[in-house]
């Protein structure tokens, strides 16, 4: 359930920042980074994760993947991705 809360949240905040993707350290070298919103995809998680542990130089721990419906009536993916750097 709270899982859900921050994604809804995540997802609803991408709305109004343009859909940035942004990375988050959860714990030690696990970082999260939620690549949701129209024209973005796991490419702009994949090369967050370059930038913070080097290219290649991580393990995937997750993929999330749901679709959102906005206040418009149109649906909006929400993707985030955890990894673990090496």
């Amino acid at each position: 359930m709270r899982t859900s809360c921050l994604l809804f949240v995540v997802s609803i905040a991408s709305l109004g920042t343009g859909c940035a993707t942004t990375g988050k350290t959860t714990s030690g070298k696990t970082m999260t980074y939620d690549c949701s919103g129209a024209g973005k995809g796991w490419d702009d998680c994949t090369k967050q994760a370059d930038a913070q542990c080097g290219t290649n130089a991580y393990t995937v721990v997750s993929r999330k993947i749901d679709s959102q419906s906005t206040a418009s009536g149109t649906s909006e993916m929400s993707r985030v991705l955890t990894v673990s750097c090496k």
